[in-house]
C-alpha cells in the first residue's frame, strides 16, 4: 500500500466530516496510519521501505505543527511589545512620514519636511479635508536635509482656518527649475493610542500616525 494511500483515505474523512473546513491534525494522521496498518492484505504486508517513508512524513508533519506554533506565539509576542511600545510614546514628541499638518486653535503650526537636494525654490501647499487649496507657502531657497517652516494657520484671505488636520504638497525646485526630492514629516506630542487595529495608531495633535512611520522620538519640552 503506497503513502498516496494515507493522503487519499485523509482527503476521504475530510470529505464525510461535516468539519471539513478543520485542518487535520497529527493525531488525525497517525489514527490514519494505525486503521492502514490494521486493514493491510496479510497476503500482500506493507513494504517495510513503504512504512518508513510513511513514518518519515508522520516526523515531518509534527515538526511542521510544533513550528507553526512556535512561529504563532513569537507573532502574539511581537504584537503586544508593539503595543507596550505604543504607549510609551504618550507624552513624548514624534516625527513621522506623511503629509499631513494639525493646526490648533489659535496656534501656528510647524509644517516639517526633507529635500533630497539643495533647493533654490520650495513651495508648500496646504489643503483642507476635501482637497481645496487653502494656502501657498513659499520657503524660499533651503539646503537638503530636514527643514521646517511656520504656518500661522491662515487661508490665502488672511482669514484664520478652522483647527484640524490638513494635507500638504511639498514641491521643491534646483537653479534650473528641476523637480526635487522633497517629503513632508509630521511632528507633534503623542497624546494617545489606539489599539483596535492591526498595528497601533498614535494620536498626534489630532492627526492619526500609525506606529511604523514614526521615524524619530524625543522627550517632550
Amino acid at each position: 500500500m503506497a503513502v498516496q494511500n494515507v493522503n487519499a483515505a485523509a482527503a476521504a474523512s475530510t470529505a464525510t466530516n461535516p468539519l471539513k473546513n478543520q485542518v487535520a491534525s497529527q493525531d488525525d494522521f497517525l489514527k490514519l496510519l494505525i486503521t492502514q496498518l490494521q486493514n493491510q492484505d496479510p497476503l500482500q504486508p506493507m513494504d517495510n521501505q513503504e512504512f518508513a517513508a510513511q513514518l518519515a512524513t508522520f516526523n515531518s508533519l509534527g515538526q511542521l505543527i510544533e513550528i507553526n506554533e512556535k512561529l504563532g506565539a513569537v507573532n502574539n509576542g511581537q504584537g503586544s511589545m508593539n503595543q507596550y511600545n505604543a504607549a510609551s510614546l504618550i507624552g513624548k514628541q514624534i516625527t513621522s512620514a506623511g503629509n499631513k499638518v494639525s493646526l490648533s486653535a489659535g496656534a501656528a503650526s510647524n509644517i516639517g519636511y526633507q529635500l533630497g537636494a539643495n533647493a533654490a525654490k520650495v513651495v508648500i501647499t496646504v489643503f483642507d479635508a476635501n482637497g481645496e487649496i487653502v494656502r501657498r507657502l513659499d520657503a524660499g531657497a533651503r539646503s537638503a536635509g530636514e527643514q521646517s517652516l511656520v504656518w500661522d494657520g491662515k487661508d490665502s484671505t488672511g482669514k484664520s482656518v478652522s483647527p484640524g488636520a490638513y494635507g500638504i504638497e511639498i514641491n521643491a525646485f534646483d537653479v534650473n527649475g528641476k523637480r526635487i526630492a522633497a517629503s513632508g514629516k509630521l511632528q507633534g506630542l503623542v497624546t494617545g493610542v489606539r489599539l483596535d487595529g492591526t498595528e497601533p495608531v498614535l494620536e498626534v495633535n489630532g492627526v492619526d500616525v500609525p506606529l511604523s512611520s514614526v521615524i524619530a522620538v524625543r522627550a517632550s519640552r
